[in-house]
């Protein structure tokens, strides 16, 4: 019987730019990530509330245009658009270190490049996300996302400290510079992926443009798997935006712990995403991906949990947060890997930028709702209740994957959706 041995998913060139390229990036964006916000402090001392509208401009653009720019990646050759995105973010980041030098950068300066940066950032995930599956084989999905999460991982480890070294050898904006060339080193990885499914599959019909985020939204609707995943996330992400609003808070004035603690209690959260990244495939192999998407998530919520009940001296209290904040991290970044590699898995090519698209816009609205809840909450019955109220919220939110077919899920599926009308691409 003959048969074809797979090649390794780090033998395969146009994975490895593609990791490499993303890696890279995700470092430089860490110093961005600490230089941005320092460089509106320091050098344009900027107010509490001109650091919140920077921050919101610069997330903003998921809920506008992320359904627009799922199209917009089914539509086009994903491989240039990842090339726009990345040289896009090279010149518009430069600017910030040139104005600096100049005397002409202003906060309103700051407001207009963030809101681009995230578009473009916005561009490069949806297309990212869509593009991977065209360049593994769908049995890779879950290894080439792991390493690309142990990426991630890294990057939210250790570039904290990378950033903060830079920003004290050469002034927060001119650190920016580093994270300004890491895009255009991504870029030329990305160039030097070769032509394969990925630039070979039919582009999306150019009929009107809310008919396709119609057909996005439906292929989510109609799919019982990827209907239950996006109910699951957006509703979970309510109450996990509700607690992110409130943890700092809690943490200083409820329990009184000092600054120092706290970047303790969050050092070792940060562990959790490099501890999940390599358990993923693991959990797959061991449980089964449905039970691993169902029961996963629930030892994250037993991290939730431990977060109100913590309780005696300062070192008690900070083990227990630390404890809390390693066990949410872990499963959460588990879950993530098997999520989108399963969202992935049974989705066509052709549909692959309008379902990305659909569900990250279903997490990213909730997230912020969930915060003005937690803050409204907290000011009504409580911090610590309202802290006890989301538990139950997450668990909730679970009810959306027991009682669907992803309980019932093995492995990855290795058959796309079903189109079911010739309007679907």
């Amino acid at each position: 019987m003959k048969y074809s041995r797979r090649k390794s998913l780090w033998l395969q060139r146009n994975f490895l730019n593609l990791w490499i390229a993303r890696t890279i990036s995700l470092f430089g964006s860490a110093i961005t990530t600490l230089a941005l916000p320092l460089t509106a402090i320091s050098i344009l001392h900027a107010t509490p509330f001109q650091m919140g509208l920077l921050f919101a401009l610069g997330q903003i653009p998921q809920l506008l245009f992320g359904f627009v720019v799922g199209v917009w990646v089914d539509r086009v050759r994903r491989r240039p658009l990842l090339l726009l995105a990345d040289l896009g973010r090279t010149m518009l980041l430069a600017l910030i270190p040139l104005l600096s030098l100049l005397h002409a950068l202003k906060i309103e300066s700051l407001y207009v490049l963030n809101f681009f940066l995230g578009v473009l950032s916005v561009i490069f995930t949806i297309a990212s996300t869509s593009f991977l599956p065209s360049l593994v084989e769908r049995e890779d999905l879950v290894e080439a996302n792991t390493a690309l999460q142990v990426s991630q991982s890294g990057a939210q480890i250790a570039g904290p400290s990378l950033a903060g070294i830079c920003i004290q050898l050469v002034t927060a904006p001119v650190a920016i510079i580093g994270d300004s060339l890491s895009f255009f080193l991504s870029a030329l990885f990305i160039w030097r992926i070769g032509r394969k499914r990925g630039d070979d599959i039919p582009l999306a019909s150019r009929q009107n443009l809310w008919e396709q985020v119609r057909v996005g939204l439906d292929a989510v609707v109609k799919n019982p798997f990827l209907r239950a995943l996006a109910m699951a996330n957006g509703v979970a992400n309510i109450f996990w935006g509700a607690q992110l609003s409130l943890l700092l808070v809690y943490m200083t004035d409820v329990l009184k712990i000092n600054s120092l603690w706290i970047g303790i209690i969050y050092a070792c959260g940060n562990g959790g995403f490099l501890v999940g990244t390599l358990l993923a495939k693991r959990a797959l192999q061991w449980w089964g991906l449905g039970w691993s998407l169902c029961a996963v998530p629930l030892l994250s919520i037993g991290g939730a949990f431990l977060v109100p009940v913590a309780h005696g001296s300062l070192l008690e209290v900070a083990l227990i947060l630390a404890c809390a904040q390693f066990l949410t991290v872990c499963p959460l970044i588990i879950y993530h890997i098997h999520e989108v590699s399963l969202r992935q898995s049974i989705t066509p090519d052709t549909l692959q930028g309008r379902v990305n698209a659909t569900m990250q816009v279903v997490s990213w609205a909730t997230t912020p709702l969930g915060a003005l809840l937690g803050g409204w909450l907290g000011g009504q019955i409580g911090i610590r209740s309202t802290l006890f109220l989301i538990v139950g919220g997450l668990l909730f939110a679970q009810l959306w994957l027991w009682f669907s077919p992803v309980r019932t899920l093995r492995t990855l599926p290795q058959e796309e959706m079903q189109k079911t009308d010739a309007g679907v691409v």
